[in-house]
């Protein structure tokens, strides 16, 4: 064999030797970069509670990598079911309700239902408040001492009533859910919608955990806390925000920068207004942050420890097909059980709604 020749093959070969040896090592790193992301779901603290939920939920093991993930149940969300119906299908609308926080967007109008309008503000208040809103709608019942309570009792007893992106900005959601129950009758309902973390510009929060929601009800807070403003301000984000803020970006543009993207922030004074939070004065914010998933199993925890008087009646996760604001937004309807059913039972009417 002539030299030129012997040595073409030699090389060959060891080019042959090099793409295995590559390939080996590619097979190998996958394997690694594998195993390195089930070592970090296996001990996500969020994952591991999800896991445990399913399963006593389900008897059995999430499925697959167990993300935590939520299905609607007990009945499906049906395809084109609106975001009104979610909230509104499971009430007696012939019944005496209440919608909260209408503004200048009310779910409920006074000719298809017998509902009052609720708010922290009179009329002429909103419409000071907010100057550039049109169309306010006109509050029946101004909050009285800061309370549902008091605000309610001279209607109550009533069937329903309903909060559309209210939940999320109450300093004290137990003490608010619990104050509800004293005037919604036994075996009424309340219909609440909340924004998805994943789709809103709370995309780089963490979820709320039930132990923040305790110590915001055992301290008994009446003003959003220091942290949950600092959080809210320091960290909202442009996301879906084209209509407000230029620069805006999709969820799945930070996504697929694995976060590497940034949208513009949606303030530039986060220190300054965190101070003014620390004077005691009211300031806005989301004080709680969820997706479906972490938000069964908060109210799962709650309803466990006693501090829930409702079992979840329906529950319909967020959906990003939906036509209409059920696109960044999830549903539940709790409905009113006191002391009727077990703690346990509660529990298990929110975990029922885990998985797909």
């Amino acid at each position: 064999m002539p030299p030129l020749r012997r040595i073409q093959e030699h090389r060959h070969a060891l080019l042959a030797q090099v793409r295995e040896l590559s390939e080996k090592l590619a097979v190998a790193q996958e394997r690694k970069d594998g195993q390195e992301y089930r070592d970090y779901l296996d001990t996500n603290a969020a994952v591991l509670q999800y896991r445990e939920a399913y399963y006593q939920a389900r008897g059995h093991v999430a499925p697959g990598a167990a993300l935590p993930t939520a299905r609607a149940w007990p009945k499906p969300d049906t395809p084109g079911l609106s975001y009104k119906q979610k909230l509104t299908v499971h009430l007696d609308l012939a019944g005496k309700g209440v919608e909260i926080g209408p503004l200048n967007l009310p779910l409920l109008s006074k000719e298809e239902s017998n509902v009052l309008y609720v708010d922290h503000l009179d009329t002429d208040g909103l419409r000071e408040k907010y100057p550039t809103l049109t169309d306010i709608a006109p509050i029946d019942l101004p909050m009285v001492n800061n309370s549902l309570a008091d605000t309610l009792r001279p209607v109550a007893p009533v069937d329903y009533v309903v909060g559309s992106q209210v939940m999320e900005h109450v300093p004290n959601p137990i003490g608010w859910l619990q104050d509800l129950a004293t005037v919604i009758k036994p075996g009424g309902m309340l219909a609440l919608s909340l924004p998805d973390r994943r789709l809103t510009f709370d995309l780089f929060r963490e979820e709320s955990r039930p132990s923040d929601m305790v110590e915001a009800h055992l301290l008994g807070a009446v003003i959003p806390s220091v942290q949950a403003v600092y959080d809210n301000q320091s960290l909202a984000t442009a996301i879906n925000m084209h209509w407000a803020i230029p620069g805006s970006l999709y969820p799945h543009d930070v996504v697929a920068g694995r976060g590497a993207v940034s949208p513009p922030k949606a303030a530039t004074n986060h220190l300054e207004l965190t101070q003014v939070a620390l004077s005691g004065k009211y300031l806005d914010a989301h004080c709680w942050v969820f997706t479906p998933a972490s938000f069964l199993v908060l109210m799962a925890q709650l309803a466990s420890d006693g501090f829930l008087p409702y079992r979840c009646a329906q529950f319909y996760p967020t959906n990003p097909v939906s036509y209409d604001r059920g696109s960044s937004s999830f549903t539940v309807v709790l409905e009113n059980v006191g002391d009727r059913i077990s703690n346990a039972d509660k529990r298990l009417s929110f975990l029922m709604a885990l998985g797909d």
